[in-house]
């Protein structure tokens, strides 16, 4: 935390406000989000929690189902960080555009002065073929983008 505290020290002539911070369900980066909410916390901004509901393919139309499990899983997420006294708000984003493309388009919609995001530290082969979404949020976003590996 001595890392988070100087990085809150160190952007404190820039105002943080608002922080979004983009979710994964089932697999919210710990780290990540220990890091937002430390920020949060020490900047008593706000904090955006995103969650990208991709699009139903053709084949497999499953966006109810799997909008509902967000949802539960949203707003569980949101009354644990409302507990730690943080002013939080959730959001679910749905559309065809790219999960990077969403998360950019919402932070700035809700002028947010600073992104967090875990990553699983992908290399190689996998980080080729797949990609980084904290690469190309990076690349595209308004604002100041902070990448917290997992490990």
């Amino acid at each position: 935390m001595r890392q988070a505290q100087a990085i809150a020290q160190s952007v404190a002539a820039h105002s943080i406000r608002c922080i979004a911070y983009p979710v994964n369900f089932p697999n919210v980066s710990k780290n990540g989000l220990s890091w937002a909410l430390h920020l949060a916390q020490q900047n008593h901004a706000e904090l955006l929690l995103l969650h990208v509901v991709p699009p139903p393919t053709p084949i497999f139309e499953l966006e109810s189902p799997m909008k509902s499990e967000a949802e539960l899983a949203l707003s569980v997420l949101l009354a644990n960080v409302e507990t730690a006294g943080i002013k939080a708000r959730g959001f679910l984003l749905t559309g065809t555009n790219s999960i990077d493309g969403q998360i950019v388009r919402a932070a700035r919609l809700e002028q947010a002065d600073l992104i967090v995001m875990g990553t699983r530290g992908r290399t190689g082969l996998s980080r080729l073929l797949v990609g980084s979404l904290a690469c190309r949020v990076t690349t595209r976003a308004h604002c100041p983008v902070l990448v917290v590996p997992n490990r």
